[in-house]
Formats: structure tokens, sequence, C-alpha cells
């Protein structure tokens, strides 16, 4: 009996999410264009001010590039496996949910799930990128910096990619236009502290 309530619960949250979804979509496809920046704007303007936040914590740590000039190599290879790694949960949970495999009630268990597979992931390419790293320049302290940077970078980036659209949803904005921009910006900024955080303190005597 208590499944079948909550079968016909993750079924009513299901139909409900689809209504709103038609007509967020409906807006976005077949409205004015003014109509569509006020869905779409307003988050590519959290994008622009989270790059901006990005660009001032690479200008805060400008000594620390000047004198270690191979720490711009790497800023690539952060960004971009954090990016991948967002959007990969981003759209795992979108499609999870849409298909009814991911209700409410069970979000906290379905999180926990997430976070231990970002963990894993960032643990198994943060260590693969400091062996390359240090293989490719010859300095382990620079490896550890990478490595460990993709390791909480990953793992930040595969949590947040299934909290934020949860979030917005819960919220009742457009998740599909509010997602990627939230995860970059927070991916950006945590990713770039991270790694000149441990290269202040673990490349201090290059310096």
């Amino acid at each position: 009996m208590a499944k079948v309530e909550l079968d016909l619960k993750v079924q009513q949250e299901l139909q409900e999410y689809k209504e709103k979804e038609t007509i967020k979509s409906d807006v976005l496809v077949n409205g004015s264009v003014f109509q569509i920046w006020k869905v779409r704007l307003p988050f590519l303007i959290i994008t622009l001010i989270g790059g901006m936040l990005a660009g001032a914590v690479v200008g805060a740590f400008e000594e620390a590039l000047e004198a270690i000039v191979i720490l711009a190599v790497f800023i690539p290879v952060i960004m971009d496996m954090g990016g991948n790694a967002g959007t990969q949960s981003s759209s795992i949970f979108t499609r999870a949910f849409v298909l009814g495999q991911i209700s409410f009630d069970k979000w906290k268990k379905h999180l926990g799930k997430e976070v231990l597979v970002g963990i894993s992931m960032g643990a198994v390419l943060g260590v693969a990128a400091c062996l390359i790293a240090y293989l490719w320049q010859g300095i382990f302290a620079l490896g550890l910096v990478v490595g460990l940077s993709l390791f909480f970078t990953v793992t930040i980036a595969t949590t947040i990619g299934f909290l934020i659209p949860y979030i917005l949803v819960k919220l009742g904005f457009d998740q599909a236009a509010g997602s990627d921009p939230f995860i970059t910006t927070i991916k950006d900024v945590t990713g770039l502290l991270i790694y000149f955080g441990l290269a202040s303190v673990l490349l201090a005597h290059l310096m």
C-alpha cells in the first residue's frame, strides 16, 4: 500500500514537472525575443559575473603565475575537466528526473551516491593528472598541485552538477536555462581558488 502511494506521488510530481517544463519550453521556442531574454539573459549575466570573479582570482595570484609560468599550462585542464564532470551530472539528473527515476523523497540517497561517484572519479583522474604532470615537468610538487586540484574540482563539479538542477526545479526556475551558468560559475571560481591556493602552499619554495 505504501509503495503504491509512493509511486502515485512520484507520478504526480513527474506530471507536474512535465506540465511546467512544457510551458517553459514553449516560451523559449515560440515566445517573443523579449520573453526569451527574460528567461535566458539573467543566467548568462550570472555567468558573466562569475567569469569576472574567476578573472579576479587569476589576477590575485598574478605573482605566482609570473614566478611559475608553467602553472598557466594546467589551468585549462582543471577548468575543462570540472566543466565536463558538472555537465555529465546535470544531464544525468535531468534525464533521470524526466523518466521518473529520481524522486524528491529519495533525493538525499541519489545525491549521496553522486558525491561518492564524484570522489571516486576525482581520485582516479587526480592520480593520473599528478603522474602526467610530474613526468612531463619533473616537479613532483607541481604534479601534486595538479592532481589534488583536479580531485577537488571534479568532486565539487559532480556534486553541484546534480544539486543545482534539483534546487532550480524545487524553486520553480527553468533548470534547462539556469543549471549550466550556475555550475560553470561555481566550478570556475572554486577550481581556480583551490588550484592557486595549493600552488601557493606546495610550490612556495619556487616563488
